[in-house]
């Protein structure tokens, strides 16, 4: 978060100094970005929801193989269908719930496939509580693009919302961060004290700030729904890389349930854009 807002302070000062400059990257000369509490305040939902879905996910993966942690976080399309339907009163046609069954299934199948890989070392609690953190992660993924959508309706371009949404994260990290202090892990760690980790830190920090902010170019001009999308289709990659470079232990079930989850993914996507309403040519 501090990196993201060091990047958001430098561009509101180029904004003003040079607005030529940061219009080629897409910053609209006005509205001026603007340091407002109230502002930030205003967006304490989606800020919430951003940290949720960080912080779930992390614990996730604490729990499970890498191989396993797309399928255990990949119920964010039935989240969305779900939140759509109950919060923005939004119905869906046929093949959009066919294709979110498809991905239910597709989780399930990795379920058990798990289950049996497991087996001998029994560490069946420690999958149930992967699959309980993967499944608030999904909750908070699926909440996380509702929030931000409201927020672009309300007249936010996306980098005064990264501006409010950043700053009120950094808070909600500050209880997380104290509790760290007062256990004393923190101070001791010698990862702490060495440059290159903060080198490291810094460029990850940098390249997951463009990611956001592309992630919200994707929210304003296409859906919700279809940003969730993004997602599932990277799990069948991580899943090749997770067993090839960790050897991650998989069997023939699991990969059923995932070329299940990424092509009910792809038949989401394609269901989603024949929904939407062709727009007419003059």
């Amino acid at each position: 978060m501090v990196v993201a807002l060091f990047w958001l302070k430098i561009i509101s000062l180029l904004q003003s100094s040079h607005p030529n400059l940061v219009e080629l990257i897409g910053v609209p000369p006005l509205p001026k970005l603007e340091w407002n509490t109230r502002k930030m305040l205003s967006c304490t939902g989606a800020s919430g929801a951003f940290m949720g879905m960080l912080s779930t996910g992390n614990a996730c993966l604490m729990f499970v193989q890498i191989s396993f942690y797309q399928a255990a976080k990949s119920q964010h399309i039935l989240c969305s269908l779900l939140l759509s339907y109950l919060w923005l009163k939004e119905s869906q046609t046929v093949p959009v719930i066919a294709s979110c069954l498809g991905v239910t299934a597709g989780f399930l199948i990795n379920t058990f496939a798990e289950m049996k890989i497991i087996e001998q070392t029994k560490s069946f609690d420690q999958l149930a509580i992967g699959c309980a953190a993967g499944f608030l992660s999904s909750f908070f993924v699926a909440l996380y693009p509702i929030l931000i959508k409201q927020s672009m309706n309300n007249g936010w371009n996306k980098w005064q919302l990264s501006i409010n949404i950043n700053s009120m994260s950094l808070l909600w990290f500050i209880p997380a961060i104290f509790a760290e202090f007062a256990s004393g892990d923190l101070l001791s760690s010698a990862t702490l004290r060495r440059p290159s980790f903060w080198a490291l830190q810094s460029l990850a920090a940098s390249a997951g700030f463009f990611l956001n902010i592309a992630a919200m170019l994707q929210v304003e001009h296409t859906s919700a729904l279809t940003h969730m999308v993004v997602g599932s289709l990277k799990g069948g990659i991580t899943s090749v890389v997770a067993v090839l470079l960790l050897g991650n232990r998989t069997s023939a079930a699991s990969w059923v349930g995932t070329t299940l989850l990424a092509g009910s993914s792809l038949a989401y996507a394609l269901a989603r854009r024949a929904a939407l309403p062709t727009k007419k040519t003059v």
